[in-house]
């Protein structure tokens, strides 16, 4: 699996890509608080690569979808959610 950090000119940035075998990407925001919320940037970032799979990953015990397309999930969860895709 590949990994890299994503960040274009004006900005926008992710701050973990995955690129799994199978040639899928996801797209990784970590947040220290408990809280899920991501910036313009994040939106921009995850249309500019066409991500498969856009998670947010907090400190928070709780996990949701943010939007039909970006999940909030702490971080036991993403482990999990990461170990099932492999």
């Amino acid at each position: 699996m590949k990994h890299f950090f994503y960040r274009t000119a004006a900005g926008a940035e992710l701050d973990l890509v995955l690129e799994h075998p199978d040639g899928k990407l996801w797209a990784i925001e970590i947040k220290s608080g408990t809280t899920a919320k991501v910036s313009r940037g994040f939106h921009q970032s995850i249309d500019d690569l066409k991500v498969d799979r856009a998670l947010v990953v907090h400190a928070g015990k709780d996990s949701f979808p943010i939007t039909e397309t970006i999940e909030a999930m702490d971080l036991t969860v993403a482990m999990n959610a990461l170990k099932s895709a492999l």
